[in-house]
């Protein structure tokens, strides 16, 4: 059995947890889940969301992770020496004269506290974390010997720690992990790079090659049902200042700030191209179209990363998506991956 071994470690509080909402716990299921996320996004990016190019995403989604009918080509095993974790009890708010003012980290994970009165009825305790600096082990292996199949399996392990994020919040920092092979095994770029002029090159060389690993006819949508990685569909920003930040938490708390200043600049009926419910303007749920996570230089300072995937919806116009575009000049060295 063909397989690749990685190291990972966490660098922003990751909540992820079984059935039982208040304690933490590292499970595959999640993993395999994002990672199926990502093979219909790329694939997605190449292929279309029309009729022709889903049923291609599917069966492509069929021959890796399986069906009712057909077992998973792919196994997923993590590896773990119970590492600790904590009740979100993070100060979310400060006081500013007579006003409580949000932290920008508060602002992203604020649903992770605890909340409500249980003389209301609605008392929700704090959700647990792995805390920043949190290591586990990923073994990725296929069944029946298909070396590129592994390698496809691989290319959305690297998508997950370089794009996207694991668990609660994800979409907005929490989650954010960093990948190292144990052995060499793939030519994608694990590595931290040195700046983020070279961030900016080993993602879109990443994304590239990962496309490559699929035989299929390009296709690249215009439109999208789903979020794709395509040019016309997705679009694509490392964000910093000047200069990327020290650490983490100064990262998630610029961030956070940033995206609370612009959206209560916004009018309510313009907020809502950020997701909702957003009372009491709609109790409808749908998902951010923006995706942020931080990632780290080789010199242990931190950028954000900000994907913006432009799908339709019901009640969104395409034009929309300029609001949240409009959001990135706020970060004086932003710069954007071309995909």
């Amino acid at each position: 059995m063909q397989k690749g071994i990685f190291e990972v470690h966490t660098l922003t509080p990751l909540f992820l947890s079984g059935a039982d909402q208040s304690t933490a716990e590292l499970r595959t299921p999640p993993v395999r889940g994002v990672l199926r996320y990502w093979q219909r996004a790329l694939l997605g990016g190449i292929v279309g969301t029309d009729a022709s190019g889903l049923a291609i995403v599917q069966q492509a989604e069929r021959d890796l992770f399986g069906a009712g009918d057909q077992s998973s080509a792919l196994t997923i095993k993590l590896a773990h020496s119970s590492p600790p974790s904590y009740a979100f009890n993070d100060r979310i708010s400060t006081r500013q004269g007579t006003q409580w003012q949000t932290t920008g980290t508060g602002y992203l994970l604020w649903s992770m506290a605890q909340s409500g009165k249980a003389e209301r009825g609605n008392f929700k305790p704090a959700r647990h974390y792995f805390p920043p600096g949190t290591r586990f082990q990923v073994t990725l292996a296929v069944r029946n010997g298909n070396s590129k199949q592994l390698q496809q399996a691989i290319a959305l392990l690297w998508l997950l720690t370089h794009l996207g994020g694991l668990g609660s919040r994800s979409r907005r920092c929490a989650g954010s992990l960093v990948a190292h092979p144990v052995t060499p095994i793939s030519d994608l770029p694990f590595n931290p790079p040195d700046q983020a002029s070279d961030l900016k090159y080993q993602l879109e060389y990443g994304i590239s090659f990962a496309r490559s690993l699929y035989d299929v006819a390009h296709r690249t949508p215009h439109d999208a049902n789903f979020d794709t990685l395509a040019r016309d569909t997705c679009r694509m920003w490392i964000l910093q200042d000047k200069q990327p930040w020290p650490t983490s938490e100064a990262a998630l708390q610029t961030i956070g700030k940033r995206l609370q200043d612009y959206r209560y600049s916004l009018h309510i009926s313009q907020r809502k191209i950020f997701g909702l419910p957003l009372p009491p303007l709609s109790q409808q749920r749908r998902p951010s179209p923006l995706l942020l996570r931080i990632a780290v230089l080789r010199d242990n300072s931190y950028v954000g990363i900000a994907v913006l995937f432009k799908t339709h919806a019901r009640d969104v116009r395409y034009e929309d998506y300029v609001i949240i575009e409009q959001w990135i000049p706020t970060f004086s060295g932003a710069l954007e991956v071309m995909i």
